[in-house]
């Protein structure tokens, strides 16, 4: 994104990666869904790609005033003066917000077919479930989701609706959390950890790293300035381009790419959600492993 500019490639099947003039200069924060694109531009959120569902239809209170976006995998989410605005698929009621998202919301995320926000410190959800447990519903700092849920309470990590809970030693020591399909993942002093259907790190992902972040089968993580890729099935690292090398401060996961920048301040919790603080560079960076996986539509 140099000068707020979005730099997109990699699958391109929906026009995901086809960058509307708008969104080449003056963009502040960027999030992916599983075939769309959202990128904020002067409080404006700007949406392109598969609109199967209207995705991609911004409503027009979203076109000034917000200050966060998130991508669900059909559905998208914005945030104005602390009040949730959805769009999108909507077959789980995973658009209808609650009144007690009205207002006060300080984070949003977009998972499957549910919304997970953050307010003064609890986490609500809504779409195919609401449950949030009750551990999660005070002093959650963090969130993180995809087809399941996390948060991050003091350095404790809470997690619902997996097929494992999160293990003992993800109960203390906890710096950051993220999400993807087959795995969760968290950061521990440094230290890469998941577990899930896959619990495997590389080697080089295992000290020095400061952030991390999930996509559908794969795991970022920056260490050092740089990016480290990896699949989530056999650990394997995956090809970095040159320029997520070195300089990048940030990272993030989409359905089937992966977000690198730098100078630029990403709160992450899955949902791509940008902060700039100066201008930087992002690069974008596509792997094809699994492309043809049968992922829901619907």
């Amino acid at each position: 994104m140099a000068n707020g500019k979005v730099i997109a490639w990699g699958l391109n099947n929906y026009g995901q990666c086809d960058v509307p003039d708008e969104a080449l200069s003056g963009v502040t924060a960027v999030a992916g869904g599983l075939y769309h694109s959202l990128a904020l531009k002067t409080g404006k959120v700007i949406a392109w790609g598969l609109n199967n569902y209207g995705q991609c239809d911004v409503p027009d209170e979203a076109l000034s005033g917000v200050t966060a976006v998130a991508g669900g995998f059909h559905h998208s989410l914005a945030l104005k003066t602390g009040k949730v605005i959805a769009w999108g698929l909507n077959n789980y009621g995973q658009c209808d917000v609650p009144d007690e998202a009205l207002s006060g919301v300080t984070a949003v995320a977009g998972g499957l077919e549910f919304s997970l926000v953050i307010k003064a410190g609890k986490v609500i959800k809504w779409g195919d479930s609401s449950y949030v447990p009750a551990d999660a519903q005070s002093g959650v700092s963090s969130i993180a989701c995809r087809w399941s849920c996390m948060a991050l309470k003091g350095d404790k990590v809470i997690g619902w609706d997996f097929y494992q809970p999160p293990p003992a030693d993800a109960e203390s020591g906890v710096t950051g959390i993220a999400s993807s399909q087959a795995q969760s993942l968290y950061l521990k002093g440094g230290m890469v950890k998941a577990w899930g259907f896959r619990d495997i790190v590389p080697i080089n992902a295992q000290s020095g790293v400061v952030k991390i972040a999930g996509k559908e089968f794969d795991a970022l993580a920056l260490k050092n300035g740089g990016v480290i890729e990896w699949s989530e099935w056999d650990g394997i690292e995956t090809p970095v381009p040159i320029e997520a090398q070195s300089g990048i401060t940030n990272i993030a996961g989409g359905g089937w790419h992966s977000l690198a920048s730098t100078g630029m301040v990403v709160y992450f919790n899955k949902t791509n959600m940008w902060f700039p603080v100066q201008s930087g560079k992002p690069v974008m960076i596509y792997e094809p492993d699994f492309v043809d996986c049968c992922c829901p539509e619907e």
